[in-house]
């Protein structure tokens, strides 16, 4: 099976071409040139997902089974000032991935957000719950949801939240080393989600494709996070627990943290459809969190 990755040397990305490159070939395309060997991808090639001809002639070349579209801007304050390229990278990017992977008749995997909820269920979001986005993250990233629902023969919508990895910055390391220095961490109380290792949603982004290439799923939104609901003054607390660092750890409201866009106060998801397709739960994000550490430990 030959699959294409966007966004391969990102945090997502880099997990799921490792993933992927266990039982096919994978071709990764980013932004910029980087060594295909450390993303083990077959090969890495420089392409941007606006550049709609471009991308296209890429895909033809390349033939995949399936394309995931792991690309975004995914800066929420930067993308609240910066309205005309969140659209253009996460709305008409997304979509010049889709109809380039509609063209070679491959399987296309959109990697959202549960960003495009309001946060005011008060529960679990479900896939068939009604989106409400605050931010124009959230808007631009629904944008695309909605696009490829309309337009897409066989597709795969991931919701999924709160991600940390080893392929690029995140909250978990950014505790970690303010910790070490003894600095004061900061983190919201007040809203909160589902932590997800990349590695985790990797393994089920692979196993959920599988299901739909052989007739076992259909097409569709699937929420994929780790189980466990937290805010990220909790997160920071347990980070700073598993390391055994004694931290200053404050609780601040999102008002105190600044930032120009609005996040949504409970954006939990709801994994029961998930569950069922792959026949598993992933784990808690606790445990997720502790193999991130002893991984972190190695780099």
């Amino acid at each position: 099976m030959k699959v294409l990755i966007t966004g391969a040397t990102g945090m997502l990305g880099c997990d799921l071409c490792r993933e992927f490159s266990a039982s096919g070939e994978v071709a990764g395309l980013a932004r910029g040139k980087r060594e295909a060997k450390q993303y083990r991808a077959s090969e890495l090639l420089a392409a941007d997902i606006t550049d709609r001809d471009g991308l296209a002639r890429a895909v033809r070349k390349l033939k995949p089974d399936l394309v995931i579209n792991a690309a975004a801007l995914a800066d929420v304050d930067f993308c609240e000032l910066n309205p005309e390229d969140a659209f253009r990278v996460n709305a008409e990017g997304a979509k010049n991935v889709a109809d380039a992977a509609e063209e070679a008749g491959a399987l296309f995997i959109q990697i959202g957000t549960d960003y495009v909820f309001d946060g005011e269920k008060g529960s679990a979001y479900t896939e068939d719950d009604s989106p409400d986005p605050v931010s124009v993250y959230g808007l631009s990233k629904l944008a695309a949801d909605d696009y490829v629902r309309s337009n897409i023969g066989k597709y795969a919508i991931i919701r999924s939240s709160w991600m940390f990895g080893s392929c690029g910055k995140n909250f978990v390391d950014s505790v970690v080393e303010t910790a070490k220095k003894g600095g004061r961490i900061r983190a919201v109380g007040e809203k909160s989600g589902n932590p997800t290792y990349t590695l985790d949603l990797a393994k089920a982004v692979s196993g959920l494709s599988a299901k739909i290439m052989q007739g076992k799923a259909p097409s569709g939104i699937y929420n994929i996070s780790n189980e466990g609901v937290c805010s990220r003054y909790e997160l920071a607390r347990e980070i700073a627990d598993l390391c055994g660092l004694k931290a200053d750890i404050v609780s601040i409201t999102a008002k105190e943290a600044g930032g120009t866009a609005l996040r949504p106060k409970l954006s939990a998801l709801d994994h029961l459809k998930i569950n069922k397709v792959l026949g598993y739960e992933l784990r808690h994000y606790r445990e997720a969190l502790k193999d991130y550490l002893k991984t972190r430990k190695r780099r």
